[in-house]
């Protein structure tokens, strides 16, 4: 509670309304009044109860900023990490097509090779067949003109 003491003229306390000019006794003056300073400590109270709400209030503001930048950053790095997973995804699928094409080729490669030596085996022996056939018929007209 607020109070003060004066020898002489009495002060009224802020925002008190009484006159005391009239007030005689000389040795001391207390003036008090118990309704203007507990309004005065509830508005105190008050202001200090609001501020710590809105202190509280910016600091739950400010953890929920940060929870959500947090959260941010974590759907950031999972969509990154994703991308790098699929990128990976899709370099190993094209090395393994590339692989399986390059396999196929030389299937084909062996293959057209086999087939040329094929045909290269079947015209040696047609060769042979006709040089063959040719000196049979040679030998048969030689013996024929001989007999």
């Amino acid at each position: 509670m607020s109070s003060q003491c004066q020898a002489k003229t009495p002060q009224p306390t802020p925002g008190h309304s009484r006159d005391y000019s009239q007030v005689t006794d000389n040795d001391l003056v207390i003036l008090t009044d118990d309704l203007t300073d507990t309004e005065h400590e509830k508005a105190a109270e008050q202001a200090h109860q609001r501020e710590a709400a809105e202190k509280k209030e910016q600091e739950c503001k400010a953890e929920r900023k940060a929870k959500h930048e947090e959260a941010k950053r974590w759907k950031a790095e999972e969509e990154r990490l994703e991308a790098e997973r699929r990128k990976r995804e899709e370099e190993e699928a094209w090395k393994k097509a590339a692989e399986e094409e390059a396999a196929r080729q030389k299937v084909v490669v062996e293959q057209a090779e086999r087939e040329r030596q094929r045909v290269s085996e079947e015209r040696a022996q047609a060769r042979q067949d006709e040089t063959a056939q040719r000196c049979m018929v040679e030998y048969c007209y030689v013996e024929r003109s001989t007999t």
